[in-house]
């Protein structure tokens, strides 16, 4: 119970890490087209 516990909190780290870096670029990019194309392209 508890490895999951710690599993599934590094998840989320890591998945909070990568939205934020996913956001920090498309604010870089200051366009609303370049994001679009960002979420097609992934």
């Amino acid at each position: 119970m508890l490895n999951q516990a710690v599993l599934v909190r590094g998840f989320w780290n890591e998945f909070l890490y990568f939205c934020r870096a996913k956001f920090a670029v498309a604010g870089v990019n200051g366009t609303r087209m370049s994001f679009f194309n960002n979420s097609i392209a992934s």
